[in-house]
């Protein structure tokens, strides 16, 4: 659909008198489709990036039958749903450590290097053994599961595991820490971008 003919509303020259509306016929080449009254400037806004947006101002040009650009100018207006990279790298890092903490751990509490779960239900798991461990409600022996199989763990195996689990967990939160200042300190995007987990 195309404007095939405008007319002014108000005003005697268009350039003159920008705040003159206009009146549109719609046409698709067979059919008046409808009208329209129209603005004759008109500003759209562009983002270019998370600080900056340019505003393109078009005039509406009678001969032409359309918008025609006349000028472009960018300024700074902050996204404010935009992630800054301090941000985004804090969040990815943060991503980067639940995901190594729940990966799991190696304990060689049974005299040789077994895999334990580390995820959200083995960790309460973990910790409620060793309460009832602590209150003298489980003695002798535990069976957990490591390296896939359930294996039976004396006590003191099973509370070097809860250690081993534990440091494991506090290794990753300091590394975390670590690479957040890091990142914090930093300077530059490419200094941000240039930190991985």
């Amino acid at each position: 659909m195309s404007f095939t003919n405008v007319y002014k509303l108000l005003g005697d020259n268009l350039e003159e008198d920008p705040s003159g509306l206009l009146y549109c016929v719609l046409y698709d080449g067979n059919n008046i489709r409808g009208y329209e009254l129209m603005s004759p400037e008109k500003t759209e806004t562009i983002r270019i990036d998370n600080s900056t947006v340019e505003d393109v101002h078009y005039l509406f040009d009678l001969d032409a039958g359309d918008y025609v650009e006349q000028s472009r100018e960018q300024r700074q207006f902050p996204d404010p749903n935009a992630i800054s990279p301090v941000d985004a790298k804090i969040s990815e890092l943060n991503a980067a450590c639940n995901a190594a903490i729940l990966a799991g751990f190696t304990s060689n509490a049974l005299g040789t290097d077994n895999t334990y779960d580390f995820d959200y239900d083995a960790q309460i798991n973990l910790g409620g053994m060793l309460n009832a461990i602590t209150a003298d409600i489980v003695s002798g022996t535990v069976v957990w599961k490591a390296s896939g199989i359930p294996q039976t763990h004396t006590i003191d195996q099973f509370k070097t595991v809860f250690a081993q689990g534990l440091s494991h967990k506090n290794t990753n939160i300091g590394k975390y820490w670590t690479l957040k200042g890091q990142v914090l300190s930093a300077e530059t995007t490419e200094e941000i971008n240039a930190i991985h987990w």
